[in-house]
Parts: C-alpha cells; sequence; structure tokens
C-alpha cells in the first residue's frame, strides 16, 4: 500500500505523462511553495503552479520515473528522472533531479523544491 508521499509523487508522474496541469494544481495546498529552482522566487498559489504547468503542452511522448529516498511524517525527498519530445523541434529531453517536498496531513503539497539538471 502506498504512503501519502508515494501516493503523492504517482498522482504527479501521472499529471506529466497525462500532460495535465489540472491535476497537478490540485495536488498543493493554497498556500503553497513551490520552488522550480534555488535561484527563482517560488511560487505562491495553486493558480502559479497550474500556469508553471502549462509548459507540459508543449512536450509529447513523456516519461517519468522516479524512486523514494527518504520519507517520514509528511516530509520526504525522491529522486526522479523523465524524458520528452518537445513538440514543434523534435528535440528529446532528458532530466534528472530531485524532489523534496512537505505534505499536509489531507497528502496536500504545502512546500515543494526541485533540483535538476537537462541532457
Amino acid at each position: 500500500m502506498m504512503n501519502l508521499f508515494e501516493l503523492w509523487l504517482n498522482n504527479l508522474k501521472v499529471a506529466w505523462e497525462d500532460r495535465n496541469p489540472d491535476l497537478a494544481a490540485s495536488l498543493c495546498a493554497e498556500d503553497i511553495l513551490w520552488f522550480e529552482s534555488p535561484f527563482e522566487s517560488p511560487l505562491r498559489s495553486k493558480k502559479d503552479v497550474l500556469k508553471e504547468w502549462q509548459t507540459v503542452l508543449d512536450q509529447d511522448d513523456i516519461h517519468v520515473k522516479y524512486d523514494v529516498i527518504w520519507y517520514q511524517d509528511g516530509v520526504g525527498t525522491a529522486h526522479w528522472n523523465a524524458t520528452f519530445t518537445r513538440i514543434g523541434t523534435l528535440e528529446i529531453v532528458e532530466m534528472d533531479g530531485i524532489f523534496h517536498l512537505k505534505l499536509n496531513a489531507d497528502g496536500k503539497c504545502v512546500e515543494f523544491r526541485q533540483w535538476y539538471n537537462t541532457k
């Protein structure tokens, strides 16, 4: 049986692979802090996350994998990788990174941080 963290990660995987920004935003609490990069200001609302996730509409043939590194009491870290093709350019993108997030008691993300590299 999946814990809340694995369920959240699986739903994020489905949101990305199905190109579903609404599902991605629904995984967040209203007062989310979403850091796309450690060098950018965080997104601060579900509406901002929804807008950010519109970029998946320019992707095709998306494959996402993740492995839980650690999870306890609503806080977890996972290693992830993804590949996709950019629609229009047919460029194949490979990504490898880390997610670190905090979930509330309802399984909604209240803080999301990621670090990644792109090939």
